[in-house]
């Protein structure tokens, strides 16, 4: 944009009126009353136009420089990319239940995500996946959130991802036996709303697994109720969730008779919580079936099976010789989920060290015993120590 015309229209009236004024003193007579009226006339016209013309200037120059700050706070679309991505490798010595010993090095886990924010108010993201024992690299997540949090309450996501049934986080190396049973992703959509940090979520999905006699439809769907809050340096979550259709977690769509042969829908409801207090976090889970399955479906000695499973753990963060340190402990447990190769107790304990920015060796050991054998099970101890080094970027 040029700003160029407008001064030189301003500086030619300048020297236009300057002349003017040179030939009003060069005069060898003095002007008449009405010729002098004229000329001032003449010259306030002209000091209007030049006052309108600087006006209209700076109203352009303004708005030159407005157009320059939004576009500098509004930031391109490269900028918004986010490349991330975390890399696992285990050295594991394990004692199985039938007494066998067995040792392994594995690339434990190998991910790669992707998210770019388009608009203020759209994010996106994709997750690819690797884990030892699969020989394919999966499409793990991949989700569009429509939301502005901060701004607004309501949000709604779309996509592939672990739908909002209860909580699986964990300061050990291994997962917690409440996951087995209760994460469940899914090609789903939710819509939430979050105020002063309550949060309720509900969505929906067309499972994996279906009623028999039934068609193939969008008929599975769960509800999710948080709240997380800060009292006096105490620091907590509560959690609470519903899944109509338990049997399309990961962990079970499996080892149920087929896609097609449920009876009718087994619920499922998970309890979840957690509180720090300074650098002690104490966590707990709860996730069961609300209804017990065929015995063609899931059993359990004999019968229907009816799966629950809980996990408590203790960590504590702090310093070792300038190393960020966590030592954690487990104590876990199931019942009728035999089918699902849990563990009725387990007993576990680690410690994670960052060894350098990013870069964790974590050392773990677990006690696990199983089913007695007039349950199904071995009634038999087992053992797994863990070494695994992962890296972040």
């Amino acid at each position: 944009m040029s700003l160029t015309f407008p001064f030189k229209k301003i500086a030619l009236m300048g020297v236009t009126s300057a002349l003017a004024l040179t030939s009003v003193s060069a005069m060898a007579a003095e002007p008449t009353r009405e010729e002098l009226l004229a000329m001032l006339y003449k010259q306030q016209s002209q000091l209007n136009e030049l006052h309108k013309m600087l006006k209209q200037t700076q109203a352009q120059v303004e708005k030159t420089e407005q157009k320059v700050e939004e576009e500098k706070a509004s930031p391109a679309f490269l900028d918004t990319v986010q490349i991330g991505g975390v890399l696992e490798f285990e050295a594991t010595s394990t004692e199985a239940f039938s007494g066998a010993d067995s040792s392994d090095l594995s690339l434990a886990k190998a991910e790669l995500s992707f998210s770019a924010k388009p608009h203020e108010y759209v994010t996106t993201n994709i997750v690819a996946l690797y884990e030892d024992g699969s020989n394919n690299i999966t499409l793990d997540e991949a989700t569009i959130e429509i939301a502005n949090k901060e701004n607004f309450p309501l949000y709604t996501t779309v996509g592939k991802w672990a739908l909002p049934f209860g909580n699986y986080d964990t300061a050990m190396s291994s997962d917690p036996i409440t996951k087995t049973l209760g994460e469940t992703k899914e090609n789903a959509i939710l819509v939430g709303a979050t105020y002063a940090g309550f949060s309720v979520e509900g969505f929906a999905f067309n499972g994996d697994t279906q009623q028999a006699g039934e068609g193939n439809n969008i008929d599975q769907y769960g509800l999710n109720v948080a709240y997380e809050g800060e009292d006096a340096g105490l620091t907590y979550v509560l959690g609470a969730g519903y899944i109509n259709n338990i049997a399309d977690s990961d962990g079970v769509t499996d080892v149920v008779t087929g896609p097609a042969q449920l009876n009718s829908y087994v619920g499922g409801m998970s309890l979840n919580g957690s509180v720090t207090v300074s650098d002690i976090t104490f966590n707990a889970g709860y996730v069961k079936a609300t209804d017990t399955f065929k015995v063609g479906e899931l059993a359990f000695n004999g019968q229907g099976a009816q799966p629950r499973a809980w996990n408590t753990e203790l960590s504590y963060a702090t310093e070792i010789m300038g190393k960020p340190t966590t030592f954690a402990a487990t104590y876990q447990g199931s019942d009728e989920a035999l089918a699902l190769s849990l563990p009725e107790t387990r007993l576990g304990a680690a410690v994670t060290v960052e060894v350098y920015d990013k870069t964790a060796l974590t050392l773990e050991y677990l006690a696990d015993e199983d089913y007695s054998k007039t349950e199904g099970g071995t009634g038999a101890d087992g053992h797994t120590a863990t070494a695994k080094l992962a890296v972040e970027f």
